[in-house]
């Protein structure tokens, strides 16, 4: 009895006392959505890939294989390169939520994540179609510093004022997820719009072929139908995967505005949850065909 009345008057100086279930909920689908976005990257790459391979498989004549990877790692170079920094904005923001949920469980010596500096390829992402960066010279640095401060939190043992100094970094989150869902709407919008008129192009194609070959010509229409199929479920992947990182821009709000008991909080969490539960279950229905 005596311990634990101790413990209730120090649990305003003490982080042992304390209960970071909210701020360990927040990071855990945090860490979640950037789970669901790797992949997501690399389907991206694949229709750029894919784009070119199925073009080349169904117009050229002759095809040579060889010359078709050769075109396509030419034409997709670029777009590989915004990949790798849209990749990194998205490692910085697991960090950012691995490191709370250390520090919400004090399990903060346990965290082996290596946070080296930050490469070039953020400063290189490009917005879509155009030639401005994704993040602008105090944008670019302020997630510097931030990545600064996630290594610098996780060599001392700071468990309270680690979650206040990280949860105080909301403009920064915001930087991140902002950038994170305008590529992912911008770029995956682009590469729907792009794929569909490819994919109606190449059914004329086939349209034309099928007296000459018809059993190819059948055979090369069903795959473009199911490819079609798929690029309707990557739409529905756009649409939850921008509701989710909405819910975490809200829920990190609400983290800083409420307190750790305000029922208001739990019901921003569970509606977080419930957004990133809808994303990996739409994400688990999108996985693009190889040509």
């Amino acid at each position: 009895m005596t311990s634990i009345c101790a413990c209730l008057l120090i649990a305003g100086m003490s982080s042992a006392c304390k209960n970071f279930t909210p701020v360990d909920k927040f990071a855990g689908q945090t860490v979640a959505i950037t789970e669901v976005f790797k992949p997501m990257l690399t389907h991206s790459m694949s229709s750029c890939t894919n784009n070119v391979r199925r073009n080349s498989i169904i117009t050229d004549r002759p095809y040579v294989a060889q010359e078709t990877e050769q075109d396509l790692l030419r034409r997709c170079k670029d777009y590989a390169a915004q990949l790798a920094g849209t990749a990194e904005l998205n490692d910085v923001l697991k960090r950012y939520a691995e490191v709370l949920a250390a520090l919400a469980n004090d399990k903060l010596a346990n965290y082996k994540e290596e946070i080296g500096a930050l490469g070039g390829s953020l400063g290189a992402l490009q917005q879509s179609g155009g030639t401005a960066p994704v993040l602008d010279a105090d944008q670019l640095d302020k997630v510097t510093r931030l990545s600064a401060l996630i290594s610098q939190i996780v060599t001392q043992q700071r468990q309270q004022s680690g979650i206040n100094e990280l949860l105080a970094r909301e403009d920064d989150i915001y930087i991140i997820s902002n950038a994170l869902k305008k590529y992912a709407q911008q770029n995956y919008q682009a590469n729907l719009h792009d794929e569909s008129l490819t994919l109606a192009s190449l059914n004329r194609s086939l349209d034309n072929a099928a007296a000459r070959e018809p059993v190819t010509s059948n055979y090369l229409k069903a795959k473009l139908y199911l490819d079609g199929r798929q690029l309707q479920e990557r739409g529905k992947v756009i649409e939850a995967y921008l509701a989710a990182m909405t819910e975490l821009q809200n829920s990190l709000s609400t983290l800083r505005a409420k307190s750790m008991q305000d029922p208001a909080l739990e019901r921003q969490l569970d509606t977080f949850a419930k957004q990133v539960d809808t994303l990996q279950k739409q994400a688990a229905n999108y996985s693009p065909s190889p040509w």
